[in-house]
């Protein structure tokens, strides 16, 4: 166990160099390994950073959290909203955070670094709680807004901010 949190960093494997329309998914589950401290433990996630590549001023971006490893129902690249019901609720969503463009974003080379929360911070910390037997969550990622053209199949690297609970 690691003392007081974790920072977790993932760059999804799953990631095709195309565009991206408001809606698609961009990158179905990931795992985030050890974010919690034990199994079926719970943490806060107190801080995401994301850095697109590609990124443009009007991308808005949703993570969603899960607290099991079942496919969504469609792979990256398709719309979330062919996402079915019962799909979605074997998913088993435990939260979401929003990164918005306008309001917590700085483009930063030839992209923007986002940090996960709305524009006036009342959006987290994210409580999360991993399922019985596991110290994981995963995490999906969906284009909001506009279109997202990604530079190549590492364009996106993402860090997460897990504080434990006790």
């Amino acid at each position: 166990m690691y003392p007081g949190g974790n920072l977790v960093k993932l760059s999804p494997s799953d990631l095709v160099a195309t565009a991206y329309t408001a809606g698609d998914i961009i990158f179905a589950k990931a795992e985030l390994e050890n974010a919690v401290p034990s199994r079926g433990g719970c943490s806060l996630l107190v801080s995401v950073t994301a850095f697109v590549e590609g990124a443009t001023s009007d991308d808005d971006f949703t993570l969603l959290f899960f607290d099991n490893s079942t496919d969504l129902g469609e792979p990256a690249g398709d719309p979330a909203s062919d996402i079915t019901a019962d799909e979605f609720r074997a998913a088993s969503c435990i939260g979401s955070i929003e990164f918005d463009q306008s309001s917590n974003s700085v483009a930063v080379g030839n992209g923007y670094l986002y940090t996960g929360g709305d524009e006036d911070g009342s959006q987290g910390p994210l409580f999360i709680k991993a399922a019985d037997g596991q110290r994981s969550i995963w995490v999906a990622m969906i284009q909001q807004s506009e279109t997202l053209d990604l530079i190549d199949t590492d364009s996106i690297t993402l860090t997460f901010g897990f504080q434990f609970l006790s």
